[in-house]
């Protein structure tokens, strides 16, 4: 190639259609052939059924996009737990129940390979650093759960900091009414500032945190890459429209765009600290390459979630004095225990240390927030009844063969039947309805991953990214019920709509907040 273009103008196109032709001529080969392989994509194990299509219908698509529990209520009954459908313009075999679980703990089966398959996030990711180009690299999975996971406490005074001034910034720039009201029509964008400059502080630290540049990427990183995707079309596009996206990820990542305004501001921070050049311009881009990465797997999503939680307060506006009184009940009681532990140093004639400064008595601590336990029990809820019925695809790597002797074959992809773990008898009564407080008293807190609440995943690859992700939205949460007495939907014939969306469904209603005296 760089022959090619140190070639004379006069022979340039010559020779480059001498090396075109060839390479397209493979591709479109390779595309057929994939196409042709895609569309047979069924494990061949003929004991997996495949569920019958409605008269007229040539995918399940229609079907289960009008209804999800209906369409999964009739295969289960037809089928068993384990049966096949079309799909996504694909190929799947739905995997139910008790099976769930071998398939997150069966290294046969990669979630990657199908998130890959499906928008070719590999070719993002790799764009983005410079040295390390490992197909299967733990290396995010190493940074969350080594770095920042352990010193999560360290971080939450930062994080509150960051969120209840953000919150105050842009929620003053709402007209309020004489009755103390404040409508927001797109609360989105509050949010949005809220968790983008909180993640920035605990990503890249205060000093890069405060470039407004950096803030708007962390903005809008994820939109890029949905975008690029082909957004929520994702899912419909042809195996042959895939195909051609993911060819051109290589070398069109809206990505790497972010990556340099990451870098570029932070170059000088690491100059500084290092005061070695060739360090800041090699590892430096890969450290803001794993950044945007991790920037992608939580702001937009923390985001949404947090969203949607303001949203749910809205549709339950009960809710809204039980976290209120239970917040105060919290912050009464620690406020109680230190100054008890004040009073014992007193008597004994030891100094205060600061962490005991009584200023800091009612603050949203680590501590007080692993303490809201109807909060956790809130958010929990909230993601169990929020989630689309079929998610978390995986494909085989290998043949794999289920406790029930069904064999999924390599190359063959498997979506994971949500609906029957989280509306499962095994989650209590009133599966099918949103109950706030399902799991207050009980050892199911909003972190912990498991066959019964997979949002995050489950076994080793569970997202070490979820016990940031969630005191985020208990923190969100309880900002919320602190300062307003009242949330309202300013449309409320779309509530029902807005609070059975999955995440990124567009919230099709501002609210109205009422202001606490």
């Amino acid at each position: 190639m760089f022959k090619l273009v140190s070639t004379a103008p006069n022979l340039l196109w010559s020779h480059a259609t001498k090396a075109i032709i060839p390479i397209g001529i493979c591709l479109v080969s390779a595309a057929y052939l994939g196409m042709t392989v895609h569309n047979k994509s069924f494990s061949t194990d003929k004991s997996i059924p495949i569920a019958s299509l409605r008269p007229g219908d040539t995918t399940h698509d229609n079907e289960y996009d009008e209804d999800q529990d209906a369409f999964l209520e009739r295969c289960q009954a037809q089928y068993g737990e384990v049966f096949n459908v079309y799909l996504m313009n694909k190929c799947m075999t739905v995997v139910s129940g008790p099976f769930i679980r071998e398939v997150f703990m069966n290294d046969s089966f990669n979630s990657m390979d199908a998130l890959d398959e499906m928008t070719g996030i590999r070719a993002f990711i790799l764009s983005m650093s410079k040295s390390n180009h490992e197909v299967d690299s733990p290396e995010i999975h190493g940074i969350v759960r080594d770095n920042i996971t352990p010193d999560l406490p360290k971080y939450t005074a930062s994080i509150v900091a960051q969120l209840e001034m953000c919150l105050d910034k842009e929620m003053a720039k709402y007209n309020k009414s004489e009755d103390g009201t404040v409508l927001v029509e797109k609360p989105i964008l509050v949010v949005e500032e809220m968790v983008a400059n909180a993640m920035a502080n605990v990503f890249v630290g205060p000093q890069i945190a405060k470039n407004r540049h950096v803030l708007d990427s962390f903005i809008t990183a994820a939109i890029d890459f949905g975008e690029m995707l082909g957004g929520g079309e994702v899912r419909k596009k042809s195996f042959w429209r895939t195909f051609l996206d993911n060819a051109g990820h290589k070398v069109m990542s809206p990505l790497q765009r972010h990556v340099k305004i990451l870098f570029d501001a932070a170059t000088p921070v690491v100059l500084e600290r290092c005061r070695l050049e060739q360090e800041a311009n090699t590892e430096g881009q890969d450290v803001c390459g794993h950044l945007v990465t991790l920037v992608l797997a939580s702001v937009h999503t923390t985001s949404d979630t947090s969203t949607n939680i303001l949203y749910h307060l809205a549709a339950y506006p009960d809710c809204i004095d039980r976290l209120f009184e239970e917040q105060q009940e919290v912050l009464d009681t620690i406020q109680e225990e230190r100054e008890q532990q004040r009073q014992a140093r007193t008597s004994k004639g030891e100094p205060i240390p600061e962490d005991l400064n009584p200023q800091e008595d009612r603050a949203l601590s680590a501590t007080a927030i692993k303490r809201m336990v109807h909060m956790d029990s809130f958010v929990r809820e909230m993601f169990r009844c929020r989630t689309d019925r079929l998610s978390l695809n995986h494909r085989s790597r290998r043949n794999a063969m289920l406790s029930n002797g069904m064999v999924i074959s390599k190359g063959s992809t498997i979506i994971i039947n949500m609906k029957s773990a989280h509306q499962s008898p095994t989650q209590g009564e009133d599966v099918g309805k949103f109950r706030p407080w399902r799991f207050v008293g009980k050892s199911k807190a909003a972190t912990k991953a498991g066959a019964d609440f997979l949002p995050f995943g489950m076994g080793k690859h569970a997202c070490p990214g979820r016990f940031l992700a969630i005191q985020q939205l208990k923190i969100i949460g309880a900002l919320a019920v602190s300062r307003y007495s009242k949330i309202e939907m300013q449309d409320p014939s779309k509530t029902q709509k807005i609070i059975r969306g999955v995440v990124g469904t567009p919230c099709l209603s501002g609210l109205i907040f009422t202001c606490r005296q």
